[in-house]
């Protein structure tokens, strides 16, 4: 039987309630500030699961599942059926699923690995149950989507006045990213859940403020199984088969590992911060570096991946 040993307090009943409220409003609050802000609402959204899985940490599945709901409910009437499909597909797991993992003791590597699976696995399917009511496929959907957005930025280049060289380059770019987002859709998308996963797990760290324990190893000690690296070996090698299905697999399966190495490689980092004592405020500078100064991004996702053969963590003997 599983240990509930990762909560250290149990809120009374009327506080339980209180926080179901709190959450629900919260939340509302965040899904119709980001319907108003538009595409500038990615950043907002990652906090989006945060409310909820607090009071899962808290208080439990049943208390997580009923503000769920409640968010659900309401954004069905403030908005649409599908957008409320939309939220809990997306931000389901990260609000209900995760906490329930973390309280019953499970890592918190293997909880993100979990919910990731899970969600995917519903979205998918989810997915192919309205292409088939359609009357289409997925990959029609997905290109139907692309191609809309598509055109609304090009008429948005179009119409800023750019020089003709600068539109050209831009539209360029805007095609060759369109290309790739259709053929590793389903890659992106299981990053996309990750990346609100992570995210969600990091801020319940934050405000944890010793009400409840996340367990699992330290993060400067993540390491990838070693088998994994064989999958990203053949996939890269796949890439140069002539074949379109196998390309696509491929690019789908990289889309999916490089950013788990990179994770690892900012864990070798974060070892390093440590073992040199850096400050605080030199470790944000440095991540902040290391995210948006190429090529640091591959420099540390390569280094992730020659972990396993290097093993940078391991105490190296002092010469004299």
């Amino acid at each position: 039987m599983a240990i509930n040993f990762a909560v250290q307090e149990k809120p009374s009943f009327s506080t339980t309630l209180l926080m179901v409220a709190v959450s629900s409003i919260v939340t509302c609050g965040l899904l119709m500030f980001s319907q108003a802000l538009g595409p500038l609402a990615v950043v907002l959204n990652l906090a989006l699961s945060l409310p909820i899985a607090y009071v899962g940490m808290r208080s439990g599945f049943v208390a997580a599942l009923s503000s769920l709901l409640i968010v659900f409910v309401v954004d069905v009437q403030l908005s649409s059926m599908h957008h409320g499909l939309f939220y809990v597909l997306q931000f389901g797991s990260a609000s209900v699923v995760l906490p329930k993992l973390l309280r019953l003791g499970v890592g918190w590597f293997r909880s993100i690995g979990v919910c990731l699976l899970l969600t995917s696995t519903i979205v998918f399917v989810f997915g192919w149950g309205y292409a088939s009511r359609m009357d289409t496929t997925v990959p029609s959907l997905v290109a139907s989507y692309i191609s809309n957005e598509v055109d609304g930025a090009r008429q948005i280049y179009q119409d800023a006045g750019l020089a003709p060289e600068q539109l050209e380059e831009l539209l360029t770019v805007l095609a060759t990213t369109a290309s790739f987002f259709q053929q590793a859709y389903v890659g992106l998308a299981m990053i996309s859940f990750a990346v609100v996963l992570v995210v969600t797990l990091l801020l319940l760290s934050v405000v944890a403020r010793g009400r409840y324990v996340i367990s699992g190893g330290l993060f400067h000690d993540l390491r990838l199984p070693e088998w994994l690296i064989w999958f990203l070996i053949v996939s890269g090698f796949s890439l140069l088969i002539d074949h379109s299905v196998i390309q696509q697999i491929a690019l789908n399966v990289l889309t999916l590992l490089l950013p788990l190495y990179f994770l690892q490689g900012i864990a070798i980092m974060t070892f390093f911060f440590r073992k040199k004592a850096f400050s605080t405020l030199s470790r944000v500078f440095g991540y902040v570096l290391i995210l948006v100064i190429n090529p640091l991004p591959l420099l540390v996702t390569a280094i992730g991946v020659f972990d396993m053969w290097f093993d940078f963590r391991k105490p190296r003997a002092k010469t004299t």
